[in-house]
């Protein structure tokens, strides 16, 4: 099971990285379809976290309703204090005002890959489908996360390789994670539930604090209709994975 988990992670953490990557050297293609991807990843991670981890969260404990709402605060205070750990595509005037600490940025991103490593090394415990369906959820929204941070280390002056390398090494915290949730979450009864209510917080978190407000305010006119199509196509994505991967 370790290598499935293993894969997995490998598959939607650093597979992700690298098809970001090309947005160094594609820079105009992927701003005109990295937005898409935003609200894509929106309905997909709202889906998976209320769909499925949430489902089996509350199944292990009932009381995984409070543990939920507590990981949520939780996030919150950790994005207040650690700039830079959900960003993604800020505006040109704001991007002219950024002067983030690079340690921040990378202890941020290195968290944030961490805890979807646990993520999905916790639903693979659960069931193979179930596992399955975070790791897309990971992947899709992996994708605008990373082109968002190599935008911000551009702007800072890094190289293009140098940002690559940044992005490499925090994407390492998701094998971390995946190890770390795997041995501890199947040999140390009473976690699992835990880090099941972790995952849901981590992906309802994400789509509603982040990527939907981030969607709401940069999708206007003609743009509004195409956007609510993405986030609906990311809603059907995870849904139709769900019902086709067998038991």
């Amino acid at each position: 099971m370790l290598w499935y988990i293993l894969l997995a992670t490998f598959f939607a953490s650093i597979a992700s990285l690298l098809l970001a990557a090309f947005s160094l050297f594609w820079q105009n293609f992927f701003k005109k379809y990295s937005f898409h991807m935003v609200a894509f990843a929106a309905g997909a991670l709202l889906t998976t976290g209320f769909l499925d981890t949430m489902p089996e969260a509350i199944e292990a404990s009932e009381k995984s309703f409070l543990t939920i709402t507590i990981f949520i605060a939780l996030f919150f205070l950790i994005e207040k204090v650690l700039l830079g750990m959900h960003h993604h595509h800020p505006k040109e005037s704001e991007e002219r005002k950024l002067r983030m600490p690079l340690a921040f940025l990378l202890f941020g991103d290195a968290l944030h890959n961490f805890i979807d490593g646990v993520s999905i090394a916790s639903t693979f415990l659960v069931s193979f489908p179930l596992g399955i369906v975070t790791s897309a959820a990971v992947f899709v929204h992996e994708i605008p996360h990373e082109l968002g941070d190599f935008g911000i280390l551009i702007h800072l002056g890094y190289e293009r390789l140098k940002v690559l390398g940044f992005n490499a090494l925090t994407g390492l915290g998701a094998i971390f994670g995946a190890v770390g949730g795997f041995y501890l979450g199947g040999k140390i009864e009473g976690l699992l539930p835990i880090f099941l209510s972790l995952a849901s917080a981590n992906f309802i978190y994400l789509a509603l604090s982040d990527l939907i407000p981030e969607v709401q305010e940069k999708s206007k006119g003609d743009r509004s209709f195409l956007t609510a199509i993405f986030f609906l196509l990311g809603i059907l994505f995870i849904s139709l994975l769900t019902s086709f991967v067998p038991e």
